[in-house]
C-alpha cells in the first residue's frame, strides 16, 4: 500500500487509517454505518483528515451486524438483494477523472464480486494490485483464480493478484452477476 497512488477498498479499519497516514488518496467503502463513522472519526482526531483525496462510501446493503453482516428479515427479497448487487460496485469516486486505482483491497463483503468488478476495471490497465483477504482459508474465493493468476498468498491467507486472465468479457460478467450476492 505504502507505493500506491490511489487507493480503494471495500472494508475499512486499520488499512483506511494507514492510508490516510500515508497520504494516499482514497476510496473506503464499507457496509457498516457507524464502523465507517468510527474510522472516519479516528483518522480526523489523529489529525490526518484532508479534504481531498479521502472518500468514505457507505454501502448500504440493509441492516447489519459484526463486520457489516447483513441480517433481519428479507434477505432474499429483490430489494434487498439489489443492494447486495451493488455494494461490490466500484465507487465513481474512484474513478474520477479517467483515473483508476492503482491498489484495491478487498476485506468486506461479496469479496469475489468485489475482485471480479476490479479486475474488470482494471484488466486494461497497467500496475496495479488487488489484495483478497482470507483467499487462503476459504475455498469458495478460490474461483477468483479462474480469472485472475494469484502471484503470492500472504501468510497463507491473503491472495495477491497483479494480472488477469484471458477471459471474455460475457464471460466474467456472468461470474460477476453469480457472485454478487454471495455474502462472503
Amino acid at each position: 500500500m505504502r507505493n500506491s497512488k490511489r487507493y480503494l477498498e471495500f472494508g475499512t479499519g486499520g488499512s483506511t487509517y494507514l492510508a490516510a497516514k500515508f497520504g494516499i488518496e482514497f476510496v473506503a467503502v464499507d457496509s457498516d454505518r457507524f464502523f465507517l463513522k468510527s474510522v472516519q472519526k479516528k483518522i480526523r482526531d489523529d489529525g490526518l483528515a484532508r479534504p481531498v483525496g479521502q472518500s468514505f462510501h457507505y454501502a448500504d446493503i440493509g441492516l447489519t451486524a459484526h463486520w457489516g453482516r447483513p441480517i433481519g428479515p428479507g434477505l432474499n427479497s429483490p430489494r434487498r438483494l439489489e443492494k447486495f448487487r451493488r455494494y461490490s460496485d466500484l465507487p465513481p469516486q474512484s474513478l474520477e477523472g479517467g483515473r483508476t486505482p492503482d491498489f484495491v483491497l478487498v476485506d468486506g463483503r461479496f469479496r469475489v464480486a468485489c475482485v471480479l468488478k476490479a479486475l474488470r476495471a482494471l484488466r486494461h490497465e497497467r500496475g496495479w494490485t488487488i489484495a483478497m483477504d482470507d483467499y487462503g482459508d476459504r475455498p469458495h474465493f478460490h474461483v477468483v483464480s479462474e480469472f485472475a493468476e494469484i502471484d503470492q498468498l500472504v501468510n497463507g491467507r491473503m491472495a495477491v493478484i497483479t494480472a488477469a486472465k484471458p477471459v471474455s468479457a460475457e464471460v466474467l460478467d456472468s461470474a460477476i452477476r453469480k457472485y454478487e450476492t454471495e455474502l462472503d
